[in-house]
């Protein structure tokens, strides 16, 4: 019988190690109207009043300690950042009382991306070990790498400045080159950082037409027809972000963390959407991907719900809204109504390899206000949703 029990003890103690389910807590964490590292210095008490394990935040250099955020958003270009003038970040990070928030995540944008990849790359590379000195000495767990091109056609070879003169294979060949070293150079000064995207390969798949969508194309059910044909990824919008993850692939280390944020899943609802999200990710995707053995094991997938996304308008598609419209007094003005933003969370978080992340850019709401103007209806929603996760 004491054989017996052992015997059982060693397998249950088995599966929890190899079962994801029981080995990864998952986590929500909210990105959006990102504070800055002093605000989060003197307000963290009432921040970790709101249902997340952490926040996407910003970093200001010394030069520029007013301007919110000028290091995330001036670090893909000519402009050095020195560690000497983020400082005053890590200072901030280092005496920011944290408790219950233990997944917290620098964001750096591939912004303003005005060097084109045949230029010297040293200012961006430069940048990019600063960025993540900055999250490793100030004891966060990674960087909210946002690959969304907001300033310059980053990814789009069409658009690239030697577009007419270097075919697709050579800049991509060169994107690749500097995948491989804004990796190294993350991971040169957090050898375990967990880098999460805002999207991986899944972009191509979901939005490679360029502008966006084929609304010209539809398909017989007038949504766009999806392509995983590598072949095209020159006539994508993000056709060259697919070389640059396969450059970081190359050369990350077993001890690195990559996350495809899965952007697409902004208005994901229903359990089968989140389904089919794990088969992009898993099969959908890998004609894009240069080392697909390596990929499945660097890469992991989270999901992001857009909480002020689109108004409620039942007359038009989505796609086509306008985004931030929000009702802070009647929600069935928003697209997400508390019960649907419930059943959204609660299957992002069953399906996502760890992280979910809450995106909102509406003024309100705003979870970080010095009093936060989030309707109670929705925290509530949120709380419930964790607690159906397991996360509290």
């Amino acid at each position: 019988m004491f054989k017996r029990i052992i015997v059982l003890i060693v397998i249950c103690f088995y599966m929890v190690l190899t079962d994801s389910s029981y080995a990864v807590q998952k986590k929500l964490i909210e990105f959006g109207r990102s504070p800055e590292t002093a605000y989060m210095r003197e307000h963290i008490a009432t921040m970790e009043k709101m249902p997340f394990d952490g926040v996407v935040f910003y970093a200001s250099s010394s030069e520029e300690p007013n301007k919110v955020g000028d290091f995330c958003w001036k670090s893909w270009g000519s402009r050095t950042f020195t560690k000497e003038q983020m400082q005053r970040a890590v200072d901030n990070l280092k005496n920011t009382q944290f408790k219950k928030f233990t997944d917290n995540f620098l964001r750096v944008c591939v912004t303003p991306g005005d060097v084109d990849w045949f230029d010297s790359f040293d200012a961006v590379l430069n940048n990019m070990r600063v960025v993540a000195w900055v999250a490793k000495q100030g004891g966060v767990k990674g960087i909210k790498f946002d690959v969304e091109d907001y300033e310059k056609p980053l990814w789009d070879y069409h658009r690239q400045r030697d577009a007419k003169t270097k075919s697709f294979n050579e800049y991509a060949a060169q994107v690749r080159k500097r995948g491989a070293e804004v990796m190294n150079a993350f991971q040169e000064e957090y050898p375990d950082v967990i880098i999460m995207l805002s999207f991986g390969h899944s972009v191509n798949y979901k939005y490679g037409y360029p502008g966006g969508y084929n609304l010209e194309n539809p398909g017989p059910n007038g949504w766009p027809m999806w392509s995983n044909d590598p072949n095209k990824l020159q006539f994508f919008s993000y056709g060259l972000l697919s070389p640059f993850i396969d450059g970081m692939v190359d050369v990350v280390n077993p001890k690195v963390k990559l996350i495809d944020g899965s952007e697409y899943t902004y208005f994901f609802i229903r359990e089968r959407e989140f389904i089919s999200a794990r088969k992009i990710f898993n099969e959908k995707v890998l004609p894009f991907v240069a080392d697909k053995e390596k990929y499945l094991k660097a890469f992991s997938l989270g999901f992001g719900i857009w909480m002020d996304g689109y108004g409620r308008d039942e007359n038009k598609d989505p796609l086509l809204h306008e985004p931030g419209r929000w009702n802070d007094h009647i929600p069935t003005e928003n697209y997400w109504q508390p019960a649907e933003l419930q059943m959204a969370l609660t299957n992002a978080l069953k399906y996502t390899d760890e992280y979910v992340w809450l995106y909102n850019e509406a003024v309100p709401p705003n979870f970080w206000a010095e009093k936060p103007n989030v309707p109670p209806v929705y925290i509530e929603a949120i709380k419930n949703a964790r607690k159906a996760g397991g996360l509290d």
